[in-house]
């Protein structure tokens, strides 16, 4: 009785899943799948302009995962394990423990369409700007939460309800939080699919411990919005925007906001598109007490903003002035297995700075991304980018670096994706 009276909501949610587990199901399998990955990159003003006294850096990396899948009854179980390394980081001869968990997570099948996942997860919604696993990264964003899942095929609706508490240890009192991690998450997502677009929403409560080591106490942000997606064989289109309030880690009252655009024309083996993306910061008014900084919290910017990552920190990597995107994408798909895509973005502050003794302006300069990916097999893919900035001095104010020298980034990514699946009866 005392687990009910402090934790009401657990004790219920105990009760929902033994109520409502099935004791039968459809297919039982067996999956096992490996990924090996390895990314060469050459670096000479990735993330920040290049010093004049800096040289360019070349490195390789990779990423090797085995993740096993079983299936059976009602119950489904995954576990991804890997090794991440670059190339000549560990001496040789020395025992140094390499190995991580991505995923493992036990998921039970419930009535009705109801199913709860719980353990290491990767969250990934909709196109990533709240929620997503970064897999550009060798090491992606995984969480230790309980995920609620609903799903009605015939009405073509999807909605998931998570949350998070993270704790660094097993303490006898008390649940102070050292890691630099949320201190809780929590978040609903609905999606609805229509025959030619979808209409999602999420919203997500996010609890921060104070940045201030001396005050002990969480902090917890609020950030809600819907996105709306239409495709058909020669338009897309895609309209987003999020609203953030409560407090930051700072104890400062939130309010802000962001909004992206994206809309895409399709001609036999060609497209192009035209996006806008904004994200509000402070301007040279903003009270005391206050914030206007949009924080993307736990996203995959790196798809957004550049692939030069010049902005995945937000709202760090602008100064806490915001940020403005329009952009241009240009692709032509030479066949099933072979894709070329141009991205042009023009970077400029949400607001300018002029309270420093040298002023920061809005533009920032241009970038272009080129990528190529080439199918090899279904097994087999090869995607390889090169990109370069050309900034302003507004770049160099916020970045640090010289604008006149080369700013540029290579990378080639082979990634081998084998899998063995085995049926069989219950």
């Amino acid at each position: 009785m005392k687990l009910m009276r402090s934790y009401p909501a657990v004790y219920f949610f105990v009760l929902f899943l033994v109520a409502n587990t099935v004791t039968t199901a459809q297919e039982n399998y067996l999956k096992i799948a490996g990924q090996y990955r390895i990314r060469p990159e050459f670096r000479e003003g990735y993330k920040t302009l290049t010093p004049d006294t800096a040289k360019a850096a070349f490195f390789i990396s990779q990423r090797a995962r085995l993740a096993v899948e079983l299936k059976q009854g009602n119950i489904q179980f995954y576990s991804s394990i890997q090794d991440i390394r670059t190339w000549g980081d560990e001496e040789q001869l020395k025992d140094i423990p390499g190995l991580s968990v991505n995923e493992l997570w036990l998921e039970l099948g419930l009535k009705k369409g109801f199913s709860v996942r719980m353990g290491r997860q990767e969250l990934v919604y909709d196109d990533q700007r709240l929620l997503g696993n970064l897999d550009w990264a060798n090491a992606t964003r995984s969480h230790d939460a309980l995920l609620l899942k609903y799903t009605n095929p015939e009405k073509k609706i999807n909605w998931h309800v998570g949350g998070a508490f993270n704790q660094n240890g097993e303490p006898l009192f008390g649940t102070d939080y050292a890691v630099k991690n949320y201190k809780f998450l929590a978040f609903t997502w609905f999606k609805k699919q229509f025959a030619k677009s979808s209409l999602a929403a999420t919203v997500v409560v996010n609890g921060l411990n104070a940045l201030q080591l001396t005050i002990k106490k969480t902090y917890t942000s609020y950030t809600f919005g819907p996105l709306y997606n239409f495709q058909d064989n020669h338009f897309k289109a895609v309209l987003g925007a999020y609203y953030q309030a409560g407090k930051t880690e700072n104890g400062l009252s939130l309010d802000a906001a962001m909004a992206n655009t994206y809309f895409e024309l399709r001609k036999n083996k060609m497209f192009a598109g035209l996006g806008f993306d904004y994200i509000s910061g402070n301007s040279d008014n903003t009270a005391t007490g206050k914030s206007h900084n949009f924080s993307t919290l736990y996203a995959t910017n790196h798809k957004f903003y550049g692939y030069m990552d010049y902005f995945t920190n937000l709202p760090v990597d602008t100064r806490q002035r915001g940020l403005m995107d329009p952009y241009a994408r240009f692709g032509l798909i030479t066949n099933k297995k072979i894709t070329t895509t141009l991205d042009i973005h023009h970077f400029l502050l949400a607001h300018e700075n002029n309270l420093l003794s040298k002023s920061i302006k809005k533009d920032l300069g241009s970038e272009v991304d080129l990528l190529f990916d080439y199918k090899i097999s279904p097994l087999i893919t090869v995607t390889s980018g090169y990109s370069m900035m050309f900034a302003t001095n507004n770049m160099e104010l916020i970045k640090g670096g010289n604008k006149n020298n080369y700013n540029g980034w290579a990378f080639i990514i082979l990634k081998v994706t084998p899998t063995f699946t085995q049926d069989f009866k219950k």
